[in-house]
């Protein structure tokens, strides 16, 4: 794993009320039964999701991350190998943007979840705010609803829900690249921006999740046959 993958990681660990947020989104939407975290990273999600009394699996194939998910006592698979319906529940947070075949990875996920088992993805949308940032975080691509929603569409997916998220986020990020201004990620600045711009600001997705935001949460269904 890169140094930039392993500072991103690390920070979220800092960014608590944003977290929160997102965790709550996820909470409202999951079905009763088993979660897979695809793509756990550190365990970030993993550990919030079984302190909410969370059946978890994670699945991550770095090294250091599986070292960190066993430390943190969170079963770890490396592979959907011949886990065909073996979940009830699939989230996925900031991954795919990281895949050259999303398409196939989402063809994956659909074959390990069970009939009425929920996929919940949350990832950066707007390459129109595409900057350093993402190239240095390794991404591939940023996510706008109408794609998002055909690929997870034609993955065998039913859409029920798909809004962005932190239109404050954008704002930033988007003033940033004009500006050319390129911060570094460290615990101080995501401390700040999760205390004085997220959690005051969040509200502001009532109004514009259906327009712009920086990231997107989707909800779909395997509906049952």
């Amino acid at each position: 794993m890169a140094n930039s993958d392993i500072n991103a990681l690390e920070s979220m660990d800092y960014a608590i009320r944003y977290n929160s947020y997102i965790l709550k989104k996820i909470l409202e939407n999951l079905s009763e039964g088993n979660i897979l975290d695809f793509g756990a990273g550190f365990g970030t999600f993993s550990k919030l999701l079984m302190k909410s009394g969370k059946e978890v699996t994670a699945l991550e194939i770095d090294s250091e991350a599986i070292s960190k998910l066993k430390k943190d006592n969170i079963i770890n698979i490396s592979s959907l190998n011949n886990k065909s319906e073996s979940y009830q529940n699939i989230v996925s947070i900031n991954v795919l943007e990281h895949i050259d075949d999303d398409e196939e990875i989402l063809r994956l996920l659909f074959q390990a979840l069970k009939p009425s088992g929920k996929l919940i993805l949350y990832l950066p949308a707007s390459m129109l705010v595409w900057s350093y940032i993402d190239v240095w975080v390794n991404h591939r691509r940023r996510y706008m609803k109408k794609d998002l929603k055909l690929k997870v569409e034609n993955a065998g997916f039913h859409v029920l829900n798909i809004e962005y998220v932190d239109f404050t986020g954008w704002i930033g990020v988007l003033f940033m690249k004009i500006l050319h201004y390129k911060p570094a990620l460290n615990e101080s600045k995501i401390k700040f921006y999760d205390k004085f711009i997220f959690n005051p600001f969040k509200f502001i997705d009532l109004i514009f999740k259906r327009i712009i935001g920086k990231n997107i949460f989707l909800v779909a269904e395997k509906k049952s046959q």
